[in-house]
């Protein structure tokens, strides 16, 4: 499920989002049970599973073929106007009125935001996700996970940039397509996603942490292969970019797998959440599958003032039990 990526436990009070400043701005039934639902699947989430502390939710808009619908961070109160295939972001720039779902940051005000395009967006566009509401919430679980990382991935992405600043289109497929065309790079990163996906599901814990520990050395030894030279920016983007895509698609996957959530088996929940082409959501999922699976505290660790990278939780879920 790889829409636009641009980069909250969050005390949700889900409000209707029917409420506009337009007249003729009113949400469909359809996508505003859908907004509903996927909001009180994050607060599920986050809050429940997770156990995140409270955070102040981002400025969310939702926009359908005719209007954007905007709630202000802090707010509960959902203003709706009128666009012409055009949506005024809340940083100020546009976007054309298309399916879409990402994170973002307005620098000159040091706040976060989230867009999406609405479910009828998608429909019309004939997306085949579309049909899935499931699939639908998964994608705004994805995403809007990201809004949470952002404060605490600040100095660590400010690092990264000192190094290299990445150019404006980079994002985090493009390590896959700078080494894809590597055939011996591209079987370490299978070996590794097979590693790490065999550790997920070895009953046996000793020798799932073996598993993850071997995961763990062919990661490191293709870090040190790879990135050298020019190259070596790469090695910070790699464990940014894994650690974002990994959490967003293991919060997708955790809300559908919940009884109380989308009610479907782990292991279709799995399946569904690395049917995807990109390495850094399939590498990444298999990477917090195992971490949750050995760090309780994981959460904690990954958004503490100085936080603990996807690689940095690996270390700790493959080494040997006390």
């Amino acid at each position: 499920m790889h829409i636009n990526i641009v980069i909250a436990g969050l005390a949700l009070v889900v409000a209707s989002p029917i409420a506009a400043a337009a007249p003729n701005c009113l949400m469909s039934e359809n996508d505003s049970a859908w907004v509903k639902s996927s909001l009180a699947a994050w607060q599920e989430v986050s809050t429940e599973r997770m156990k995140l502390a409270a955070h102040r939710a981002p400025t969310i808009l939702f926009f359908d073929a005719k209007c954007r619908f905007e709630r202000a961070s802090g707010s509960q109160a959902w203003n709706g106007e009128p666009h012409s295939g055009t949506v005024r972001l809340p940083d100020g720039n546009e976007a054309p009125a298309q399916v879409t779902s990402f994170a973002g940051r307005d620098e000159k005000t040091k706040s976060d935001f989230f867009v999406m395009a609405l479910p009828s967006v998608w429909q019309a566009a004939k997306i085949p996700i579309a049909t899935d509401p499931k699939g639908l919430t998964a994608v705004f679980l994805h995403e809007f996970s990201h809004t949470r990382q952002i404060e605490p991935l600040k100095s660590v992405f400010a690092a990264a940039n000192a190094a290299r600043k990445m150019d404006d289109d980079t994002n985090d497929d493009s390590l896959q397509k700078h080494f894809q065309s590597d055939p011996a790079y591209v079987a370490v990163a299978e070996k590794e996603m097979d590693l790490l996906y065999r550790a997920a599901a070895e009953p046996d814990d000793a020798a799932a942490r073996k598993l993850a520990a071997q995961a763990l050395a062919l990661i490191e030894a293709r870090q040190k292969r790879w990135f050298v030279g020019d190259e070596a920016y790469w090695k910070n983007y790699d464990d940014l970019f894994l650690t974002m895509e990994g959490f967003g698609q293991w919060v997708a996957y955790a809300w559908l797998a919940d009884p109380r959530g989308g009610g479907m088996e782990a292991g279709a929940a799995r399946d569904k959440m690395k049917g995807t082409k990109w390495w850094s959501q399939t590498e990444g999922l298999g990477l917090f599958l195992v971490i949750d699976r050995f760090v309780p505290d994981w959460t904690r660790r990954a958004f503490a003032p100085t936080p603990a990278l996807g690689i940095d939780l690996l270390r700790l879920a493959a080494a040997p039990a006390a």
